[in-house]
């Protein structure tokens, strides 16, 4: 029997064009899926996480964050963050 990978595991429930963390998600159980379409150096890129998992491993992260201490969400339309990535829970699926 095929043991599946984690990435067999993440189903989109969410698709967008940019990478989003927020507190207002939180507890949703999204699983969103990226792909940048700006014609930036990541343009056709595709990328998956499960927003939960991702905010309980970056939280203390974000909360040094100006934007996020003021707004309690971080969005980047050009890539993810190396903050992000470097977790192992963001999967680049194209």
């Amino acid at each position: 029997m095929k043991k599946m990978s984690r990435q067999d595991k993440l189903i989109p429930t969410r698709k967008q064009a940019y990478f989003q963390i927020s507190e207002n998600l939180y507890g949703e159980n999204e699983v969103i899926k990226v792909t940048f379409n700006n014609n930036g150096a990541h343009h056709g890129e595709t990328y998956v996480y499960d927003h939960d998992d991702l905010y309980d491993k970056t939280i203390h992260h974000l909360m040094t964050l100006p934007v996020w201490q003021n707004e309690r969400i971080y969005t980047s339309i050009n890539n993810i963050p190396g903050w992000a990535m470097d977790t192992g829970l963001v999967e680049r699926i194209n």
